[in-house]
């Protein structure tokens, strides 16, 4: 007998997520037709405001929660037989929403192709096109049989195959962590469940694809911004198949709607590219590792460098570190030594930019027919225009930083908004031709470097002269072919790269980093240093690496050069105790945006009041708030920046006290005045 559904008992109501900076699901009736079809995970199309959008639906249920019936609008239309992603997947989303104190809306948005939201493209059924995917890069392929060493790792992660993992692996540059990674994905496959491989950057993929397709060839995909919207909508597509693939690509390639997945890597999991900075400002690291125990598999982290927050979570016995202290095929560690190149400068007055002891390095390694990569921490020609007139430095009219040169453009140049003029030697502010250029970038390295030896072929990388991963492969592909000699690039040479005949790899601008209002300044110049350093003497070959500073004696710096990882992680995790940083405490911070500056400070005044009443109320062992105050860049894209920067111990729920005080903000309704949170901020200047 089948029983006949009670229609005033039945669901009424849906409630959808939207693409809107609103934390709340917007509420919608059930016209009958729809009862039986719509469904949470299914696509909605609703009215919003004077438009129609499409939503997800997240809970059907009769209750309104004080919302007048007469308010309510009708949903339009259901587009999916069945739910566009799984049950898991939601939940997954629906905690990281909650973890990073963003709205569902937003998250999806993030997570799941725009097509899926564009109502033209959904409604019109198209057959989508896109152009084919190579991964083409002539390399070198060897045959790799495991060391001892990574045998080891390997068996003790591949024990664990079946549960959740967390393993970190700290392996020196060169030991071998990719061929652990490749050896793990292959037994996910034979047990037919697919593999996740993150790169924080898409100057590592055109190499680790390469290199997996010898491999994996036709089970491949690959996901990052370098690709069409189709392309990436395709490899998306790809992941809901049944049959197991391997996807590697940047942060957003975490989102594949994988429903068989056995294993997540996090290659260079220190990079701070996983950290995606606006919208849904989640971290792809953390949110891999939230993914895996949900799922109940392994991840497995890996860098030579690994960040302080991974590894405080081994000595916390939350994740598990394996250590890979030898090279493979016994090649060595490269010889590090730092020159002071302030005291050169003085004591010869030489008016080169690159230390005479660099380019009596690449006379040397030339001749013995070896490569060669220098490393420039900044794009451009010089680091800023000076007036000798007046005194001042050529500062951007939008953002409160100095401008650039840049010679082959022949301009002055924002690295923050592009904003650009011609360098005609006028000072913007006396209006007198007397401005000169201090420092140095990649394009006044390869100058020099291309006078002083001019036989060499030379190619400069960055994203100046690489605008497009085309572009970026073909660099690659000659340099592994031999017919480039030398690259100056910035951090797009300092990690993941394999070349086998580096011999020599000169760092410049590494003190860059240490200048910065940044209590991670520290932790990248030492990340930076080695990661770059880690370039020279592959396989079986020693490599030498010189490193130009005038802050030769700076801590991170001295470790960098010995390569003392733990030396460094003890040193820097004591500071980060004492003053409350993490990863003995997470970092959220609130940014206040205008375009007028006095009305954004009458509003920090303001609510500077509040946040003291917040601070009465708070101990200051599990809440420290700082500011407001203005931000070190005090202006982005003509926006004045404030900031209030909360330090939170570590097991407190943040979502209570960000909900508290967004709650707060709403209420005020401000005009004129954006704000953003940001939760486990990576970097506050």
């Amino acid at each position: 007998m089948t029983l006949k559904t009670d229609q005033k008992s039945a669901p009424q109501y849906a409630h959808i997520a939207i693409d809107v900076p609103l934390r709340t699901l917007f509420t919608y009736r059930i016209p009958k037709d729809f009862k039986d079809t719509i469904q949470r995970g299914k696509r909605v199309i609703v009215p919003f405001g004077r438009k129609e959008v499409i939503g997800i639906c997240l809970k059907i249920d009769g209750n309104l929660s004080g919302i007048k019936e007469t308010d309510l609008k009708e949903v339009l239309s259901v587009l999916d037989d069945s739910p566009l992603i799984d049950e898991d997947y939601i939940a997954w989303l629906e905690f990281a929403s909650d973890y990073y104190c963003t709205p569902m809306g937003q998250v999806f948005s993030q997570a799941i192709p725009p097509y899926y939201f564009d109502i033209k493209k959904t409604e019109s059924k198209k057959k989508i096109r896109f152009k084919e995917i190579s991964h083409d890069l002539h390399l070198h392929s060897r045959l790799v049989t495991l060391t001892e060493e990574q045998e080891k790792v390997y068996d003790e992660i591949i024990k664990h195959s079946h549960e959740y993992f967390p393993a970190l692996i700290h392996g020196i540059t060169g030991s071998g962590k990719t061929e652990i990674y490749i050896r793990l994905i292959r037994k996910v496959l034979e047990q037919n469940q697919s593999a996740l491989f993150l790169v924080p950057e898409i100057g590592l993929t055109p190499q680790m694809m390469a290199r997996l397709n010898e491999h994996f060839k036709g089970s491949l995909l690959v996901y990052h911004s370098g690709l069409t919207k189709n392309q990436r909508l395709n490899q998306w597509q790809s992941c809901l198949e049944t049959t197991p693939k391997v996807l590697v690509g940047t942060r957003s390639a975490l989102f594949a709607p994988f429903n068989n997945l056995g294993l997540i890597v996090v290659d260079e999991e220190h990079d701070h590219s996983y950290k995606q900075e606006d919208r849904f400002r989640y971290h792809a690291r953390d949110l891999a590792i939230s993914r895996a125990r949900q799922r109940n598999i392994p991840v497995v982290l890996g860098s030579a460098t690994p960040s302080l927050e991974s590894f405080f979570q081994t000595k916390r016995g939350k994740y598990h570190l394996f250590e890979l202290k030898k090279r493979i095929a016994g090649a060595a560690l490269p010889e590090i030594r730092v020159v002071n190149f302030g005291r050169e400068k003085e004591q010869t007055e030489t008016p080169l930019l690159v230390s005479q002891s660099i380019h009596d390095a690449i006379g040397h390694f030339t001749k013995k027919g070896k490569q060669m990569m220098l490393f420039v921490g900044q794009r451009g020609f010089s680091q800023n225009a000076y007036c000798v007139s007046c005194q001042q430095i050529q500062i951007c009219p939008n953002c409160s930083v100095g401008l650039k040169f840049h010679k082959q453009q022949g301009n002055l140049k924002c690295h923050y908004c592009d904003y650009s003029i011609p360098f005609n030697g006028e000072c913007l502010s006396c209006q007198k031709k007397a401005l000169t250029l201090l420092g140095f970038g990649t394009q006044s390295v390869e100058e020099e470097i291309s006078s002083m030896h001019p036989k060499l072929v030379v190619t400069r990388l960055d994203s100046d002269s690489v605008t497009n991963l085309s572009k970026l492969r073909q660099v690659f592909n000659d340099f592994a072919q031999g017919k480039i000699n030398l690259i100056i690039g910035t951090q797009m040479i300092s990690k993941g790269h394999d070349f086998e005949n580096i011999g020599f790899v000169g760092v410049l601008g590494i003190d860059a980093h240490l200048g910065l209002p940044d209590f991670r300044a520290g932790e990248k110049a030492f990340q930076n240093l080695v990661q770059v350093a880690g370039r020279a003497g592959r396989v079986d070959k020693k490599g030498h690496v010189i490193v130009q500073s005038l802050m030769p004696d700076h801590a991170s710096i001295q470790m960098g050069i010995k390569q003392d990882f733990q030396k460094f992680a003890d040193h820097e995790l004591e500071i980060r105790k004492a003053l409350h940083y993490p990863p003995y405490s997470r970092l959220v911070q609130f940014r206040f945006l205008s375009t007028v500056e006095n009305r954004l400070k009458d509003f920090m005044g303001t609510w500077s009041v509040f946040l003291d009443q917040v601070r009465s109320q708070m101990s200051v062992d599990d809440i420290q708030i700082l500011g407001p105050t203005e931000m070190p860049i005090a202006k982005v894209r003509g926006k004045h920046r404030h900031h209030v920067v909360l330090k939170i111990k570590r097991g407190l729920k943040i979502s209570d006290i960000v909900n508290y005080l967004v709650n707060d903000l709403n209420q005020r309704k401000l005009t004129g005045i954006q704000y953003q949170v940001d939760v486990d901020a990576v970097g506050l200047v």
